[in-house]
């Protein structure tokens, strides 16, 4: 699976509304942070892709969406390390990917 709202509904109280609204949030701010991560890795600043990755990473952490979280903890430490690498673009390209997956199983799942 993708992702795992476990953790989010605990916390929430399975807050059904709350959910949603973190959902809907993700949908609306992880498309400019890849898009950012895009440019920053195409304009060869590393570093400034690796503070995206990093906005994402607490939000995805509650999304339970483990495999994201991970790509992301890549790109964030490629950033840091200031590494101008095919694999952090492959890395930035992942993340997009898994992105889109998850705002599409979000949209089927809970038509948001």
């Amino acid at each position: 699976m993708k992702y795992d709202l476990s953790m989010l509904k605990k916390l929430s109280d399975n807050d059904e509304a709350f959910i949603l609204d973190m959902l809907q949030t993700f949908k609306r701010t992880a498309p400019p942070v890849i898009a950012r991560m895009e440019q920053y890795s195409s304009q060869q600043k590393p570093e400034a892709a690796g503070r995206e990755a990093h906005k994402l990473i607490p939000g995805v952490s509650f999304l339970g969406a483990v495999d994201l979280e991970n790509v992301l903890k890549g790109i964030e430490e490629k950033g840091k390390l200031g590494e101008k690498s095919a694999e952090m673009t492959s890395l930035i390209q992942r993340a997009k990917d898994i992105v889109n997956e998850l705002i599409s199983d979000f949209e089927h799942d809970y038509h948001i």
